[in-house]
């Protein structure tokens, strides 16, 4: 059987879910700002091109991924301990 109790076993899955609609939330967010920084960069002059490229940098630094790895030492889910036992 697994080391983890059977009550932190059977939470996995609500948690699972909770986790991945808060990543579809957060997602969500950052697409609305990025559109809302875009078009304040447009409307203040800047060029359609710089301002795109300015905004794929914004959504790119908030990557849910790049976070998650940036918070983890780099090294992703792969440093949590009891995932590298599996």
């Amino acid at each position: 059987m697994s080391e983890l109790p059977l009550g932190a076993i059977a939470r996995v899955p609500g948690l699972a879910i909770r986790l991945g609609f808060s990543a579809l939330k957060f997602k969500r967010s950052v697409k609305k700002s990025a559109r809302r920084m875009r078009r304040g960069l447009i409307k203040g002059g800047m060029s359609k091109e710089r301002a795109n490229e300015l905004v794929d940098k914004y959504e790119e630094s908030l990557s849910i991924r790049r976070l998650i790895n940036a918070n983890m030492g780099g090294s992703g889910l792969s440093s949590i301990p009891f995932l590298n036992k599996y």
